[in-house]
């Protein structure tokens, strides 16, 4: 999913694009010939996009995607055969530990616990740290030819950009543990199955239902959105009657707002429902997992 209708945004870099339409920004990763890999620009510019979007009023829901049918291999393999790092020069492990810690606090971390929805188009290979961030995501829709692959003990590592904690989270110990040792690739249809993608779609549709997702999306009251997501973050290690207190505590703020109103009012008269851009602000004491 190369091409994106609407506003071209400057990135910083030729690595990712960035188009805004109706609310939503596009997010495109853009290393086709090497599925997408990272790069330390990339990274950057992903990081400074997910900053622009949390703060933008015009920014309502976020689409991260990759160009030439690839979603992301994660690691750049030539490189790291290479003995060469993204992060930092080799023999620095500390520089490299300290700049791949920022930037996965920046990219997969602020992705996570961005106070609006966000939805991974899976098209072709997600491995990796790739599939890290694709897991980072709220949604995530998978053509019918995609693999998800965790890849990791294949070249003698472990994980980053959060991928055991995404994946111990959605399915347990013993089948993330599988699914890191053995790496075996998954395909669309298995990966929505065990949970890791909400739908599986035909390869020619997977587009035009992600757009018509994310519009859907970004035509949600934000404070409503923002609530949902601080309620199911903090289901994860609150008991229900914290849980209960939190959800009663949104739901009369959200009473008041404007966009209930409307929205009621709406339904009342059997007429469509607009979308109304809140002030409010975030609430301070919302806990992420």
């Amino acid at each position: 999913m190369s091409n994106h209708s609407g506003e071209a945004l400057p990135t910083g870099t030729a690595h990712l694009l960035a188009a805004r339409a109706g609310g939503v920004l596009t997010l495109t990763l853009n290393r086709p010939e090497v599925r997408n890999a990272f790069s330390r620009e990339m990274l950057d510019g992903l990081a400074a996009m997910l900053d622009f979007a949390a703060a933008s009023d015009d920014v309502r829901a976020v689409v991260i995607a990759g160009a030439g049918g690839a979603f992301c291999a994660g690691g750049d393999l030539a490189k790291l055969a290479a003995g060469e790092s993204i992060f930092g020069p080799a023999g620095d492990p500390g520089e490299r530990l300290g700049a791949q810690k920022a930037l996965q606090r920046a990219t997969v971390v602020r992705l996570r616990e961005l106070a609006k929805p966000s939805v991974a188009l899976v098209e072709g290979a997600a491995v990796g740290a790739g599939l890290g961030l694709a897991l980072a995501c709220d949604l995530r829709y998978a053509g019918a030819s995609a693999t998800l692959r965790t890849g990791f003990g294949r070249i003698g590592l472990a994980g980053d950009f959060g991928c055991t904690w995404q994946l111990t989270r959605l399915l347990g110990a013993s089948r993330a543990l599988e699914l890191l040792y053995l790496s075996p690739p998954l395909s669309a249809a298995r990966a929505q199955e065990l949970g890791l993608v909400n739908e599986a779609v035909a390869d020619d549709e997977l587009a035009a239902h992600v757009s018509r997702t994310a519009a859907r999306l970004a035509a949600l009251s934000p404070d409503a959105v923002r609530a949902m997501k601080e309620h199911v973050a903090r289901a994860h290690d609150h008991d229900l009657a914290d849980c209960a207190d939190a959800e009663a505590a949104w739901h009369v703020r959200l009473l008041e707002s404007g966009a209930h109103r409307d929205a009621v009012r709406a339904i009342a008269h059997g007429r469509p429902r607009a979308a109304r851009t809140s002030s409010e602000p975030q609430n301070p004491g919302a806990k992420r997992p």
